[in-house]
């Protein structure tokens, strides 16, 4: 499946109701790279196949085959194939807090997931069977995938979920006493520009406008990008578009030309030059290579 992202830049999580706040993903990274995003649900994902490289404004991650780890609510991150590696197959579960949680301040939820949930030190932890609770973790990761495939399961995935959580909140303790670290990146700046960026790529938009949107300045706003996604807010807002484009050659029958306005693009042109640059071919033929592999 490919991961979708909603115009306020939080992703889109298929299959995700509020009857059943969770979905299973099986995700081959094969011929894509996950977008900076983020997302209210919490994620513990299992890396079937390959390695993966996980990126925060805050730290770099790898994980190999077998290996698992946790993603905290609301974290800002890319994923992305190693180069020189084995591209990654990675299975997410993702759920809302409330799947566990029940009603708002329940027990579970002040005792049990907030400490986690609002722990700022907390973005990713990775399980690779160091000690008995990552061993164990991995062990409920694979149980969990499997209950995926059987039908009436609903229970014995909450189940199983909570007895990770358990895991976690254990292994989280086991960190802290061996110096876990501390920092992490404010994400409200960022995540307001890009959310601005998100909403306004198809008009004509200056680094002003994308600074105001978090109330700093322009010099900063450049600070802030390069620190946090190793970008500038142009190349940003560059990408952003033609990952727009990219979902409109693919979802419509759309003239390459009016794509290009929607998309932000003043020129068809350039904008048929630097998709070219970015996705090493035209929109023409990314249109129709997607519609064969269909």
């Amino acid at each position: 499946m490919k991961i979708k992202v909603k115009g306020n830049q939080n992703e889109e999580i298929e299959d995700l109701f509020a009857d059943y706040p969770y979905a299973f993903h099986s995700v081959d990274l094969k011929n894509t790279k996950i977008p900076w995003h983020w997302h209210e649900e919490l994620e513990f994902d299992y890396v079937l196949k390959g390695s993966v490289r996980v990126v925060t404004p805050n730290a770099s991650y790898v994980f190999r085959e077998k290996d698992g780890f946790f993603m905290n609510t609301n974290v800002l991150a890319t994923m992305e194939n190693i180069k020189g590696e084995r591209p990654g197959w990675v299975e997410s579960h993702l759920f809302h807090a409330v799947f566990l949680g029940g009603h708002f301040k329940s027990v579970f939820e002040t005792k049990y997931l907030n400490p986690i949930m609002q722990n700022k030190k907390l973005e990713i932890m990775g399980f690779r069977g160091e000690n008995t609770e990552q061993e164990e973790m991995l062990k409920k990761l694979n149980q969990l995938s499997a209950l995926q495939r059987k039908k009436n399961t609903e229970f014995q995935t909450r189940n199983c979920l909570s007895e990770m959580w358990l895991l976690l909140m254990q292994q989280l303790k086991d960190e802290e006493n061996n110096g876990f670290p501390v920092k992490r990146v404010n994400q409200e700046r960022i995540q307001a520009m890009m959310t601005f960026i998100q909403q306004n790529y198809k008009e004509k938009i200056s680094l002003e406008d994308i600074a105001l949107s978090a109330s700093v300045s322009g010099r900063e706003c450049l600070r802030c990008f390069q620190n946090c996604i190793h970008k500038t807010p142009y190349e940003y807002l560059q990408e952003y578009r033609i990952e727009a484009a990219k979902k409109l050659l693919r979802d419509t029958d759309i003239p390459v030309m009016d794509i290009a306005f929607q998309t932000g693009f003043t020129d068809g042109a350039y904008f048929g030059k630097v998709f070219k640059n970015a996705c090493g071919k035209t929109p023409g033929s990314y249109r129709k290579n997607s519609r064969e592999e269909l």
